[in-house]
């Protein structure tokens, strides 16, 4: 799994917020679809003959592994009887497909949201895996893409999916499979 780029350079000597200096060529940007950065938590389901049988979240390196140059993320599996994990499989059992009328068999990453995930910021009052790859993320029009277009507008939006809530960011997804983001949050 890798992490989607921030489409902007950081402060690395300072508080690490974004600055004006791209880190993608921003014709990138052009023609991409923006979508509403969720926030919750990534996983992975694993579908076989229509039934769900292995769910899967994210496990970013630790500092150690940091420090021997592990940089991307990998899954590590939920297990359903463990209370940690115990939503997220609520959420993989509660997913939401818009246009499928099963899901098919194979593996599928998504962004499992909720009451009891990440403090909820979206105030959901069901737990849900939103799958990246069906366009499930509400869409966003005419995002800008310039620094200070982006960090005007961004505290500005109201979230297309949560309940009376903001954004966490927008994600662009390129017709040649890259995505780029931005979250509100990067402009510190």
């Amino acid at each position: 799994m890798e992490k989607i780029q921030t489409i902007f350079n950081r402060d690395w000597e300072g508080n690490h917020g974004v600055i004006d200096q791209y880190l993608i060529d921003v014709e990138e940007l052009k023609g991409a679809k923006a979508t509403e950065k969720l926030d919750g938590t990534n996983v992975r389901l694993t579908i076989r003959n229509g039934n769900l049988v292995r769910l899967e979240k994210r496990r970013n390196p630790s500092k150690i592994q940091k420090k021997m140059e592990i940089t991307e993320p990998w899954y590590v599996d939920a297990n359903e009887y463990d209370p940690q994990d115990k939503y997220l499989w609520e959420a993989a059992k509660n997913i939401r497909i818009s246009g499928w009328v099963e899901v098919k068999d194979g593996e599928w990453s998504g962004e499992a949201l909720g009451p009891k995930i990440q403090d909820n910021p979206l105030n959901l009052e069901e737990h849900c895996v939103i799958l990246f790859s069906n366009g499930d993320a509400p869409i966003f029009e005419n995002v800008p893409t310039t620094f200070a277009g982006l960090k005007e507008w961004l505290p500005k939006q109201r979230s297309k999916f949560g309940n009376d809530c903001g954004i966490e960011g927008i994600v662009w997804h390129n017709n040649n499979g890259k995505m780029y983001k931005i979250k509100l949050k990067d402009f510190k």
